[in-house]
Order: C-alpha cells, then structure tokens, then sequence
C-alpha cells in the first residue's frame, strides 16, 4: 500500500509572478524526515486547440529559454487568480493571436510535472472564433503562429519536433472527445 507524506514544515525559497519554490520537510512511510522541492503555481495554467473548418490546428512557434529551441505550441497563459478560466483563456487567445473566441469547450485537465509542481494546465477547444488584426504580447513574447493540418501535427510528434506537453495532451484530449481520429 502506498501511503501519503506527511508535511512537517514549508519554507520559502523563491517567488516572483510566474513561481514559488518552496522547501518541504516531509516525514516518509517508513518514517525518515525528507527535504523535498516544490514549484507552486497560485494561478492555473490554460490553453486552446483551435480548429478551423478546413479541420486545421492553429499552432504558436515561440522561443523557449529552458529548452534553447523554438518549439511549437499551443496559445495559452496563466489564468489571473480567481479568474474565470474560459476568460482568461479567452484573454490569453486574443493577446496572443489575434482571435477572438466563440464558444470554448472545456476538454480537460493535467498537472503540468507532478513530480516537481503543483501547476495544473485547462484545456480547451474553439471552433467558433473570429480573426482580427490586434494582438498585445508580453514584453518577452515573440510569437509566430499558423494553420497545420492535424496528420502534419501528428507526423511531427512521431518524429519528435514536436514535443510540448499542452499539445501532446491537446491532441490526447481531441481524440478521446472524437474530435480526432
């Protein structure tokens, strides 16, 4: 039986806007004291698979700093604290991209690294949006994005340039829902 930490004592160990470290004590099950590191996200995390009616995913390509590469992801951000999810995605979309969406479909939800944070990710679906011109990106956003037929999405996850977690889930998700096939 695997049985629950026990939580003995938080310290702070880093916060800024985006993260909060924070350093665990834990008693384990077989009762030794453990320092474990936690990132905490106070605010969720949310993204969107937006399909056209030619059945095309909209894809952001984007420098990332972590990895050194620009990858291919999804739109999405954090949600404001409190914040109604499909506003701040709906928010998240237009600064980003442009568009303006419809009606979003609640398709899920995953933690993003359970094994190192707390930091969930919602996802959503938008088949009903409209495009406009106007876009406000963050002062570190520099974002490209474009329209991909899905077996190219799918080709590029078998061969590996693809390897954001949001879209891995994403397409999980649309498939699950029979979005996809």
């Amino acid at each position: 039986m695997i049985l629950p930490w026990q939580l003995t004592e938080t310290r702070d160990g880093f916060r800024n806007r985006w993260l909060h470290v924070t350093l665990d004590t834990v008693r384990l099950p077989n009762g030794a004291s453990y320092e474990y590191t936690t990132i905490r996200r106070d605010k969720p995390g949310v993204a969107v698979a937006v399909l056209n009616p030619a059945g095309q995913l909209l894809l952001e390509r984007e420098y990332r700093l972590p990895v050194g590469e620009v990858i291919y992801q999804l739109p999405g951000g954090l949600a404001d604290v409190g914040e109604d999810l499909t506003l701040g995605m709906r928010r998240e979309l237009h600064e980003e991209t442009g568009i303006l969406a419809g009606e979003l479909r609640h398709l899920g939800s995953f933690w993003n690294n359970p094994a190192s944070s707390d930091g969930q990710c919602h996802l959503f679906l938008c088949r009903d949006f409209q495009e406009s011109a106007a876009t406000r990106h963050d002062e570190a956003e520099f974002i490209a994005w474009e329209w991909r037929e899905l077996s190219w999405v799918k080709a590029r996850v078998a061969d590996g340039l693809i390897r954001d977690r949001v879209v891995l889930c994403a397409l999980a998700y649309l498939w699950l829902a029979g979005e996809i096939a």
